[in-house]
This record gives structure tokens, C-alpha cells and sequence, in this order.
């Protein structure tokens, strides 16, 4: 951890989470490698399973509060859910960073395991982040504290992002460009909000393929805060995600719900086979 105000508070209450610095902290935590995040509480569930079952480990339960997040600690992996867009999830990461600091956790890489649309890739393609651009194509995080603005640059973790490729199998993934909006209708150049949007359908047109032209591969809300965040803190970080729609066909997201399942298990299969084919988890 890099604050220093922390080191004058008596304790550091986690408050989204349920957990405070005055707990076992370290003998619950300390031997955590790997956060993997997700969106969705019930698709983090799932995955922790999965992981329970990759590492023979029997018992898989929720830690902490469970109204905000779901947390599941699967031997040296935490699995999170962090909900929607980037004020959802950099919540969760200050919390997850302080807690592993005060479990004196070291070695801990983060991965987001998430859901997007892609840009003139098949649907099911499975896109692994190179770069992560903000609404503006810059290649950084943009907040506002005090009444100012402040920008952070993304950065993903170049090795843990081959490592995670070098284990995908038969699984169809890619590298490509990631672009984090602010929102999933305006902010991503969508005409079937609720409003009349304030561009037309020939500059939503065009600012599509300037995304692609750019490297674009899939579009999310998380990916700038996630990976400006990560490397804030010093911590790698790689982005999993899959593709439900392609973008350059439409806006609805008309895909079933049994192919959203299939293509989401594309994700989750290859960092589990990225836990099964590498060192890391031995670190």
C-alpha cells in the first residue's frame, strides 16, 4: 500500500466488504496470489466453483458482506464480484489492495474476467487486452477529486497478458485494443437508449470504425479504472473478456441466454487452464 495516511488510522475498516484491519487478516489472506473480478455475483460464484474444483479444494463460501459484493477465497485465488462500470469497481479495488496489504500478501496479480462487445470479431471470441483506451482513445484513466480533473495511464501487464494467450488451447482468443466508456448506451455510441442521443447514426457509424482502425477489438465499462488502478498500485493486471455482440452489426445485445453462458465459460476455461498450464500459483 502506498498511502501513508493508513498508517495513522487505529483501524482500517473495509467497509464494502465486511472486513476490518483489526482481523486475522494475514491468516485468512496472506497467502493469496491471484484476484480474479468479475461483474456479476452470481457469475463469480460459478467461477469459484470452478476453481474449487481445479484445485481440490472442497468448500467454497462467501466472506464478508454479501449485499454490495460476493467474495470466495478458493486457496491462493480471491474471487470478486465488483458490479458495473468504473465507480463500481475501484471501490472494490482500494478495499481488495488494503486487504491484502494488511494480510502482507506479496506476488498478487489481478486479472478482470469480463463480458463485451466486440468490434468485427465473431461473437464468442475471446479477447485478451494489449492496450486500454478511455471514451477519447486516450490511453488513460481520467477522474475527478477536489474539483480537478486528474489522469492516470492504463497499463496492462504484458507477461501475465502472453501468459494467459500462451495457455488458451483451442479456445478462439485474441489480443486486441479494449475501449473502457463510462456508460453502455451513450458513452458507447448506442441509438437505442431512452433519449435521443446526441450524435447521428452516420458519426456513431464512423466512430466505430475509427475504433476499429485504432486496434479496437471489444468495447467494456471497467477495463480504463481497472488497469489505471493496477498499475497506480503496482500490481500486474490482464484483462479476460468475451464477446457477445459485434458491434459493427447493431446495438442489441440479442444473443441467447445460452450462448451468453457459452461464451462466458470461454473466458473462465482459459485462465483456469492458465492456473493449470503455469507457475504462477506456485510463486
Amino acid at each position: 500500500m502506498k498511502n501513508p495516511h493508513l498508517n495513522t488510522l487505529p483501524i482500517d475498516y473495509l467497509y464494502h466488504l465486511g472486513l476490518d484491519s483489526s482481523q486475522d487478516l494475514k491468516g485468512k489472506f496472506g497467502d493469496v496470489k491471484f484476484v480474479c473480478m468479475m461483474g456479476s455475483a452470481m457469475r463469480i460464484a460459478e467461477f469459484a466453483k470452478k476453481v474449487s474444483l481445479h484445485l481440490a479444494i472442497d468448500e467454497v463460501e462467501p466472506i464478508g458482506k454479501t449485499e454490495r459484493c460476493s467474495i470466495f477465497k478458493v486457496g491462493p485465488v480471491l474471487c470478486v464480484s465488483h458490479g458495473m462500470g468504473a465507480p463500481s469497481i475501484l471501490i472494490f479495488l482500494h478495499e481488495l489492495v488494503k486487504l491484502l496489504g494488511h494480510a502482507q500478501a506479496t506476488n498478487v496479480s489481478f486479472i478482470r474476467i469480463g463480458t463485451s462487445g466486440t468490434l468485427g470479431l465473431t461473437p464468442g471470441t475471446v479477447i485478451i487486452s494489449s492496450a486500454v483506451l478511455n471514451g477519447k482513445f486516450e490511453p488513460q484513466l481520467e477522474q475527478i477529486g477536489l474539483g480537478k480533473s486528474v489522469c492516470y495511464p492504463t497499463h496492462i501487464h504484458q507477461p501475465l497478458a502472453q501468459a494467459l494467450m500462451d495457455a488458451k488451447g483451442d479456445i478462439h482468443a485474441e489480443f486486441g485494443i479494449t475501449l473502457g466508456t463510462d456508460d453502455f448506451y451513450e458513452g458507447q455510441g448506442r441509438l437505442d437508449g431512452a433519449v435521443q442521443p446526441p450524435y447521428t447514426e452516420e458519426e456513431r457509424t464512423a466512430f466505430l470504425h475509427l475504433a476499429y482502425e485504432k486496434g479496437v477489438r471489444n468495447i467494456e465499462m471497467e477495463s480504463t479504472a481497472f488497469s489505471a488502478f493496477c498499475h497506480r498500485a503496482g500490481i500486474p493486471a490482464a484483462i479476460v473478456c468475451a464477446t457477445f455482440i459485434n458491434r459493427l452489426q447493431g446495438d442489441q445485445v440479442t444473443t441467447s441466454m445460452e450462448d451468453q453462458h457459452l461464451f462466458t465459460g470461454y473466458a473462465d476455461q482459459l485462465v483456469l487452464q492458465f492456473f493449470r498450464k503455469s507457475h504462477w500459483l506456485t510463486k
